[in-house]
């Protein structure tokens, strides 16, 4: 369920040990190569073509999972938030620039992404991009 209190009520409740579940998959995401691929698109048995999909690397699960049962998805017209479409299509984005409510919004729109572009979010790992949102709410919340 998403979580629908207001951000800045909403993040307040987050404690630290509560972001440290999202933090201590930075390891992890640091080390991996790659976070997917695309499987399938092989001749069934009747003669169809199955469609091909992403297979994700479990670190990603384990990202959507933490993200979902921190509830720090939110709920924001983010297929018209042209903020975060900029920030995330700019290279030079330097994600501490941010507070945290933007920053899980970043995120929320990156999962959000995925439901209707499959592969968006293996995609934004492997840009670097979620690697660096998640710190930059590391740093934030640290401080």
């Amino acid at each position: 369920m998403i979580n629908t209190l207001p951000e800045p009520t909403r993040q307040a409740t987050l404690h630290q040990k509560n972001w440290q579940l999202l933090f201590d998959l930075l390891p992890e995401i640091r080390q991996t190569k790659k976070f997917g691929r695309v499987v399938g698109s092989k001749r069934m048995p009747d003669g169809n073509m199955s469609l091909p999909f992403w297979l994700e690397a479990e670190v990603v699960s384990k990202f959507f999972n933490t993200a979902y049962f921190l509830g720090i998805v939110s709920t924001f017209e983010w297929a018209t938030w042209r903020e975060g479409i900029d920030i995330l299509n700019d290279p030079d984005t330097d994600f501490n620039d941010y507070g945290v409510e933007t920053l899980c919004k970043l995120l929320t729109f990156v999962l959000r992404c995925d439901k209707f572009c499959e592969g968006y979010l293996v995609n934004s790992f492997e840009s670097g991009a979620m690697t660096a949102i998640i710190e930059a709410i590391q740093a934030k919340v640290d401080t």
